[in-house]
């Protein structure tokens, strides 16, 4: 996975001279964050790297806890000692989904009894002697302290395959659910104030107010397919009006202002659809 190409542009000093004092005019004109990934990040392969705590030395990813926990919907803990008990059977990616379709079905208090049984039996098999270890001197391999990956890149959400809405937050994703399951247009309203003032990325911005929208027009489609009938009636008028439009305008305002009085005026929500169509009436009119 490549870095985007501004990310990159912050190695590239061509625009700003020659040599040292081209690097250092750049960074004088970089913002705090951008100084940061330039000074403490490197270009490899054609993308910017981040040096990171090398904890997970040589650790396939269908081995690491945090994806056995979102595949198999069990506690950390239970995920950790299945990950302990699948290295020490130098589990295969394969071996382990068979291992999650044998979990859902069995349970995964029996799988976790079951695993960790074997793999304390198979370690118990392996140790060796004091006869078997000879001359030779045991040399572990120590793993380097740092690593390295490429800013904006998540192994483990691409080994999952995740979308990237399950990437985000939980509490970003439960805005996005209950946008898309209210059925009362000030209840989204309200919701609409409060992630406004939230102020969200560009991105997550774009999609919660896409959802937004869609559900506001789920909502004014049922407010409008369950119209009453003085609704209906001046939707009617609205329709048949051509040059006493504004006239017709005029009266409306003083209806829903209260100024004028009917029987059953229409409701709140209602008059969004009547405007509306007003509207549209009056851009047909002037076309």
């Amino acid at each position: 996975m490549k870095t985007t190409s501004s990310e990159i542009d912050l190695f590239n000093h061509e625009d700003f001279g020659e040599g040292y004092l081209a690097m250092a005019y750049h960074v004088r004109e970089m913002s705090p964050l951008d100084r940061v990934l330039f000074e403490d990040c490197t270009v490899a392969d054609g993308a910017v790297v981040a040096p990171h705590l090398n904890v997970r030395f040589r650790c396939p990813v269908h081995l690491r806890p945090e994806y056995l926990q979102k595949r198999i919907g069990c506690t950390f803990q239970q995920a950790a000692i299945l990950a302990d008990a699948w290295s020490i059977i130098e589990a295969t990616a394969k071996m382990v989904d068979a291992f999650i379709v044998w979990i859902k079905a069995r349970g995964i208090d029996q799988a976790v009894a079951y695993f960790e049984k074997l793999a304390r039996q198979l370690a118990e098999v392996e140790v060796p002697g004091d006869d078997d270890a000879g001359d030779e001197a045991y040399e572990e391999e120590i793993p380097d302290l740092y690593g390295w990956h490429v800013i904006g890149y998540d192994e483990l959400a691409e080994a999952m395959e995740l979308t990237w809405e399950e990437r985000q937050p939980r509490s970003y994703k439960s805005l996005l659910n209950e946008a898309r399951g209210l059925d009362d247009l000030d209840a989204l309203r309200s919701l609409g104030k409060k992630v406004f003032a939230l102020r969200l990325g560009r991105h997550q911005a774009g999609v919660f107010w896409h959802e937004y929208r869609k559900s506001e027009k789920r909502i004014l489609a049922a407010v409008k397919k369950a119209l009453g009938c003085s609704a209906r009636g001046l939707l009617n008028q609205i329709r048949n009006a051509n040059g006493n439009l504004a006239a017709l305008g005029a009266r409306l305002y003083r209806v829903q202002s209260g100024a004028v009085k009917m029987a059953e005026p229409p409701r709140k929500h209602e008059w969004i659809v009547i405007w509306a169509a007003y509207h549209d009436r009056q851009a047909a009119l002037r076309s």
